[in-house]
């Protein structure tokens, strides 16, 4: 199995940047609004800093490991600050271990068991949700290969396509009528950074994709099973295990407000919000409240295909 790399091998020297006590060989991290603790900040014999898991948080032993790894590579990416390229350098490298993974786990399946392939678009018709990271590298992706002038019609279009899904549930914005906005003629525009749980997706057959999407009847009784499109689970569950690392990582260490957030609602108000947006969320403020969404943990199937541990 591949394994999350981090960006230096360096651990943190200095555990104080990460808004935490350093007494005694362990201490605890940051503490989220609801008191939990999932990392503990462990201090070796060197000096040299590392994370732990408090508690297991998937069943399978790999996905702890990998969670791990990928909360301990931003503890190292950060050693230097807590910047906007640190960060974009951080999400890219947890892009790339997703993409590692699951073509790992993809390279084992039988052949022609997975549907999906390039054109096969019936998965872009959703809220997708990202996190704040993830939204910057993007946001960062399209300034390095757009225009002024591409940037501002993508903002005006990002305004449209949010106006029209703004008040819809997660079930009525699964629907051919709202496809996603970087979706060009049955092709992912920014495939290269597309979103974490983007990269964990492969369906195992294409007409059941299709049939669910666009037959109306197919689609209302599936919403209402509560039972996700059969997929090739290990890759789904491999997205999880580095989103939740890189998460934890950058909130409890970090103070970063991690929460997901509405794809086309967060690069809407990162490409015509306030130029401070940036530097309020690096300061731990949550100045993109107003894109919030896209968040499915609570929803058994999603914490079944997942593998997380329920308590």
């Amino acid at each position: 199995m591949a394994q999350w790399k981090s960006t230096s091998k360096k651990r943190r020297k200095a555990a104080g940047k990460a808004g935490t006590a350093t007494t005694g060989a362990s201490a605890p991290v940051r503490r989220d609004a609801a008191g939990r603790l999932h990392l503990l900040l462990h201090r070796d014999p060197s000096g040299q800093h590392h994370v732990r898991l408090a508690a297991p948080l998937f069943q399978e032993r790999w996905q702890n490991e990998v969670a791990l790894s990928a909360a301990n590579g931003a503890l190292s990416a950060l050693q230097g600050g807590v910047e906007e390229r640190a960060v974009i350098n951080l999400a890219r490298s947890a892009m790339d271990a997703t993409s590692q993974l699951a073509e790992g786990f993809l390279a084992r399946a039988e052949q022609g068991a997975v549907a999906c392939k390039a054109g096969c678009d019936h998965c872009c018709y959703q809220s997708v949700g990202v996190t704040t990271a993830e939204a910057l590298t993007i946001v960062d992706h399209l300034r390095e290969t757009r225009s002024e002038e591409q940037l501002e019609l993508l903002a005006q279009y990002l305004r449209v396509a949010r106006g029209r899904t703004r008040a819809l549930t997660a079930d009525q914005r699964y629907a051919p009528e709202f496809p996603c906005p970087f979706l060009i003629e049955a092709q992912c525009s920014i495939y290269p950074v597309r979103p974490l749980s983007c990269r964990g997706m492969n369906a195992l057959d294409a007409a059941e994709c299709r049939s669910y999407l666009r037959d109306p009847d197919a689609r209302a009784a599936f919403l209402e099973s509560g039972v996700g499109v059969r997929s090739f689970m290990e890759p789904i569950r491999a997205f999880h295990a580095v989103s939740a690392g890189l998460q934890l990582g950058l909130s409890e260490l970090y103070g970063l407000d991690m929460r997901p957030l509405d794809l086309t609602a967060a690069l809407h108000e990162l490409l015509s919000g306030p130029t401070s947006v940036v530097s309020e969320w690096l300061a731990g403020e949550s100045p993109l409240e107003s894109a919030r969404g896209g968040d499915s943990t609570a929803d058994v199937a999603t914490q079944r295909a997942s593998g997380v541990l329920t308590r």
